[in-house]
């Protein structure tokens, strides 16, 4: 199969969520009521600051132009000890449609986006994600670089890809994503879902 991979538009915006929503349902526990935030998180991203517009890219199937996947960037901060205040990248959520995953999508849309970033002059990209997948491109244990989340703590699922060599030396520090990652509730997402049932 071969796919595209191009900068999200404003059309595109419904149709991202939806596939959003879908390959982040069966992630949640029903039982507990509670569902997947990420579309909504999607939504919110595009309209912060730390949003990087030229990072936020689609893939979709050659022939028919569906979208099957999709991938967004924001600006987050690494601030040292003493204070000073540097500027990284953090993606996420990266989705793929559930009939399409385990198929390199991903993987092309976030090779795709890396090469993008360290154009663009990026330093590195700090996430949360699985360490049986991350590693395979070039991510590494934050741990390795003496960066630590904002709340002091260091684990596998934190990892960082320097962008290029030298790209980390004299950072180190403590980790900020935007806020807008921590003001999802299960009310909002409920209320945002409704426009997908």
């Amino acid at each position: 199969m071969d796919i595209n991979i191009r900068l999200e538009t404003s059309f595109d915006w419904y149709e991202v969520e939806s596939l959003t929503r879908k390959a982040f349902w069966n992630f949640f526990d029903k039982e507990k009521q509670t569902i997947c935030d990420e579309h909504l998180l999607v939504y919110r991203l595009r309209q912060t600051s730390a949003f990087v517009p030229e990072l936020n890219f689609i893939a979709e199937i050659a022939q028919t132009g569906q979208i099957i996947g999709h991938i967004i960037y924001s600006k987050s901060r690494v601030i040292s000890a003493g204070g000073i205040d540097n500027e990284v990248l953090t993606f996420g959520p990266i989705s793929v449609l559930p009939e399409y995953q385990k198929q390199g999508i991903g993987g092309a849309l976030l090779r795709h986006s890396l090469d993008i970033a360290k154009e663009m002059g990026y330093c590195a990209v700090l996430i949360f994600g699985h360490v049986e997948y991350y590693p395979r491109f070039g991510f590494k244990p934050a741990a390795e670089f003496d960066i630590i989340t904002s709340e002091g703590k260091s684990f596998d699922s934190f990892m960082v890809l320097p962008l290029y060599e030298g790209a980390l030396d004299g950072i180190s520090g403590r980790f900020y994503l935007d806020p807008v990652y921590e003001n999802l509730t299960q009310e909002d997402a409920l209320e945002f879902d409704k426009k997908f049932i």
